[in-house]
């Protein structure tokens, strides 16, 4: 089994549901400010708060969306899930990680393995991978329109951040 079906295998074998939309509901029962002063809490961009979930010996991190991307509407939201689901069955797509979508009331949250720094030994195996996913949301007719922040976990590299993936116009 490579290192891309291994990292899937531990992920939806560690993968709860039901604790997850647990620790979901306690993150979005506070205020964006307060979540920062978690012990779990991770770091931030425009769109998501990270947090670092742990279930069994794995670790995820749970992106839950800010107030900055809910805003988009709920016709936006809906959209951009459909392009989640699109993207997460793309084949030929090695950088999009195991990852799930979870709505909870009028929150959202993706799910994906929790990532360290990509090795810097992976160079030029990177750029291609890079350009293939890109080749592969193309074909299906999305785009990630910013810059692809990368993490590995299990020395496998992935996309961290979803939230300008979008419908090609």
């Amino acid at each position: 089994m490579n290192q891309e079906n291994q990292l899937r295998a531990k992920f939806y074998q560690c993968y709860d549901p039901v604790a997850l939309y647990q620790f979901i509901t306690r993150v979005r029962g506070m205020s964006e400010d307060a979540r920062r002063g978690l012990a779990e809490f991770l770091g931030e961009g425009v769109h998501f708060q990270s947090f670092e979930f742990r279930a069994s010996d794995f670790i995820m991190a749970v992106n839950v969306a800010k107030s900055t991307f809910l805003r988009r509407g709920d016709l936006e939201v809906a959209r951009w899930k459909d392009a989640m689901g699109i993207a997460r069955a793309l084949e030929n797509a090695e950088l999009i990680p195991p990852m799930e979508v979870l709505s909870i009331g009028d929150s959202l949250a993706v799910i994906m393995p929790k990532g360290g720094e990509v090795s810097k030994f992976t160079g030029r195996k990177l750029e291609s991978q890079l350009l293939d996913t890109a080749r592969a949301l193309g074909r299906a007719g999305l785009v990630l329109d910013d810059y692809p922040q990368l993490r590995e976990a299990g020395g496998v590299p992935f996309i961290i951040d979803w939230s300008d993936l979008s419908f090609v116009s």
